[in-house]
């Protein structure tokens, strides 16, 4: 049997005064993901009443799928940027579709 996918929901509050260098980093990181081969999707959401707060949207192929994806060039990049942009510690569920 197949193992399922898993969807990743990750919710980031980014400080006003590092919203350009942590946009770029999500933007690089966004375009490069999509391109790794265990992902199924990857998207980052901004909210419309709170421009601080960016939600990721990602599908992998397994959870050692995502383990490797936080291993990769763009991923550490744009987690060295969190290390000082981010207001409050993350949010991250990791969750299956029922």
């Amino acid at each position: 049997m197949t193992e399922q996918p898993i969807t990743v929901i990750a919710t980031f509050h980014i400080r006003p005064e590092h919203e350009k260098a942590a946009l770029d980093a999500i933007q690089r990181c966004v375009a490069a993901s999509r391109h790794e081969q265990a992902n199924l999707s990857y998207q980052c959401h901004r909210d419309v009443s709170n421009p601080n707060i960016f939600v990721f949207v990602e599908r992998w192929r397994s959870p050692e799928a995502l383990a490797a994806h936080e291993t990769t060039p763009h991923f550490r990049a744009m987690a060295q940027v969190f290390e000082t942009a981010l207001s409050e510690p993350p949010h991250v569920r990791i969750t299956r579709e029922i």
